[in-house]
């Protein structure tokens, strides 16, 4: 669709999005919010204050409307931004202030909506809004919706197995004296998740690994069970058992307000996901390069480097970065090494670079390996890392964003989780998807058993480091990955692309936008939910 002129918003369907702050969530958030605003879908985000900040410093801008683009994102003028995200996640604790966040964005929503908008917020004004499309760590976004009359819509930005198991965690005759995981009981294997195999319990994300973090993340899983859309980001061909279970086992269920639940992924750029040779953000690739991982990747053979990255936020100890350096430098092969010192703050493409890691590393090893690897500790463009002809691996902490990302890239994945859910992540990628190899921790210790923690750190050998980085790199099983990644890749292709599955569903969406009816499904033949590729057809 076009771009949308102003005099049209009132007859425009409205959709308010409330993200999370945290890169990992907002990125696909904002990804979304552009596909809703390109068709014509007005999109109003709400974020507080900070974030805002934030937003305007990696964007450039907050308001896209001057150009055709119905989007905008405004600020909750909470007052505080000040605050970090850690910080404001922690007054967010306290009903007193989560009430008032629910009065400024009930506030904000009315604003929009009326004829003084731009008086009030400095926004062009839009019809009542639709519904309010919210993360999973924004729960108080539906008391929102709920003051206003209007539907509250669930955007999932992890995957279906990971919503599956927060789904059944709330049903009572399964968690009932077994969750949160504690020491006595984390030798368990966990049954009865809808469309997940048996998972050690050990494999669980840490909320369930820890009592005071398992009751506040309860909240937001029953919170789950009270959208009346979930949409998913995921594709059906990664994700099939799970995804047919979720249709065939838990929509329907007396406490389940949901009509559908829609895999509406990969959340990444198009021109990414269809990309077959390096992926370029620069003018028609005119601009001189200046990124020094990509300079450096410039200079290796194909399918010649392993990417080793964490994320944004996950650091290591100072003796599991040391056995890291050794383990790479022993496995002989060349790679691209994103490290950060131990306990440094989390990163974003606005974050300074947070200096030397020298002292973290072997004496001398940055000299041994300058022939064929590279340590970089500042922001790295991961996305055209991972599409560079250079990089034949990626040693990962499993992250969903990552993991769509490398499966998008055709690039096989040595997995090592770190935390939230990404260890859950890691057993359906290596077991299920067989996309990823397993990184073996060495046997906990009688005293880390006996710590305070149910799951302690692992750590991870230079031996065994060393290993699988040549198994990944240049033996039978990880070509055996390579080969099903590249299927993969094929398949996250064709579910966005017209007819496929991820559009399909998003086209429904945006009807159910328009026209407000119900979820009737469609999908080959069937009837009821989406079957066989899950296509739902709004009536």
């Amino acid at each position: 669709m076009g771009s949308l002129g102003v005099e049209s918003w009132n007859h425009a369907p409205h959709v308010v999005v409330a993200p999370n702050a945290l890169s990992g969530h907002s990125i696909p958030f904002l990804q979304f919010a552009r596909r809703l605003a390109n068709e014509g879908v007005v999109t109003t985000i709400v974020a507080t204050d900070r974030h805002v900040l934030e937003l305007r410093s990696s964007l450039g801008a907050t308001d896209w409307t001057a150009q055709g683009v119905p989007l905008r994102i405004l600020g909750l003028r909470d007052g505080k931004a000040e605050l970090t995200h850690r910080e404001w996640t922690e007054k967010m604790r306290e009903r007193e202030v989560e009430l008032e966040v629910v009065r400024l964005m009930q506030e904000l929503v009315v604003d929009v909506s009326s004829p003084m908008a731009q008086l009030l917020r400095g926004v062009e004004p839009a019809a009542a809004p639709v519904c309010v499309l919210h993360d999973m760590f924004v729960p108080w976004a539906q008391e929102v919706a709920d003051r206003l009359g209007i539907e509250k819509h669930l955007l999932f930005v992890s995957n279906a197995s990971a919503l599956s198991l927060a789904l059944q965690s709330t049903n009572p005759q399964f968690a009932e004296g077994l969750l949160p995981i504690s020491k006595e009981n984390r030798d368990l294997i966990i049954s009865d998740i809808p469309g997940l195999p048996p998972i050690p319990a050990l494999e669980l994300p840490d909320p369930f690994l820890v009592a005071g973090l398992f009751d506040w993340m309860q909240i937001r899983h029953k919170k789950f069970r009270k959208a009346d859309v979930i949409l998913v980001n995921t594709f059906y061909e990664l994700e099939k058992p799970v995804l047919d279970a979720l249709q065939n086992e838990v929509l329907g269920h007396p406490n389940m307000q949901a009509k559908c639940i829609l895999e509406i992924g990969p959340l990444l750029p198009e021109s990414y996901v269809n990309d077959d040779g390096n992926f370029d953000i620069t003018t028609n690739g005119s601009m001189e390069e200046t990124d020094p991982c990509i300079l450096w990747l410039n200079t290796r053979p194909p399918k010649s480097v392993l990417f080793v990255s964490f994320g944004s936020g996950a650091t290591h100890p100072a003796p599991q970065l040391l056995e890291m350096a050794f383990g790479l430098e022993d496995s002989g092969c060349s790679f691209l090494w994103i490290v950060r010192p131990p306990g440094t703050p989390g990163m974003s493409a606005t974050s300074e670079n947070p200096g030397s890691v020298t002292e973290f590393l072997p004496p001398g090893f940055e000299e041994r390996i300058m022939d064929r690897g590279m340590c970089y500790s500042g922001w790295a463009p991961q996305m055209r890392i991972l599409k560079h002809s250079a990089v034949g691996g990626f040693l990962s902490h499993c992250g969903w964003n990552s993991s769509l990302e490398t499966v998008c890239a055709g690039v096989p994945i040595l997995a090592w989780p770190k935390g939230a859910e990404q260890h859950l992540n890691r057993r359906y990628l290596v077991d299920t998807s067989k996309l990823a190899i397993e990184l073996e921790a060495d046997p906990y210790t009688k005293e880390e058993l006996e710590g305070d923690k149910v799951r302690p750190e692992p750590f991870y050998s230079r031996e065994e480091i060393a290993k699988k980085v040549r198994n990944l790199m240049h033996e039978a099983e990880g070509q055996a990955v390579r080969k099903n990644i590249q299927r993969l890749r094929s398949a996250a292709r064709e579910a966005g692309a017209l007819g496929g599955s991820s559009r399909r569903n998003f086209e429904a969406y945006i009807r159910l936008l328009h026209n407000y009816g119900n979820c009737n499904g469609e999908g080959n033949g069937h009837s009821g939910g989406h079957t066989n590729g899950h296509s739902v057809l709004i009536k």
